[in-house]
């Protein structure tokens, strides 16, 4: 169902603490972060950004107990214009994994909780052998 408010109203629920805004004051946290970072590229004008990011809060909330080390976070397309274009975020929701700074995995699109844990997973795995 869509909630009719924005990402930013959502995210000020208590339990979803785990996922940071970044901006372009702030991107360094993650892009010199040794270890795994996972960026969502969202607007709130986007209605299928705005009804994914429950699952996104709730895939940050899993590792956040699961693998604690895996940073979330998102970035606003519309007030952070040249992290859009430096990262090439064009459709909407985007989806970065960065390890140690560098990009290993775009996920385009709206996917589901189970998608999203089968895929970082798969990422997890396949960086640490």
């Amino acid at each position: 169902m869509y909630n009719r408010g924005t990402i930013q109203e959502i995210d000020n629920r208590p339990t979803m603490t785990q996922v940071i805004e970044y901006n372009e004051n702030n991107y360094s946290d993650f892009e010199w972060f040794e270890g795994f970072a996972v960026i969502r590229f969202y607007a709130d004008w986007c209605k299928p950004c705005v009804q994914n990011f429950p699952v996104f809060a709730e895939l940050a909330t899993y590792y956040a107990e699961v693998n604690p080390e895996v940073k979330f976070g998102k970035i606003n397309v519309d007030q952070s214009p040249i992290l859009t274009l430096r990262y090439n975020a064009y459709g909407l929701p985007s989806t970065l994994i960065f390890r140690n700074g560098e990009i290993i995995k775009r996920i385009a699109g709206v996917k589901s909780l189970t998608e999203m844990k089968a895929i970082l997973a798969l990422v997890l795995n396949d960086s640490y052998e």
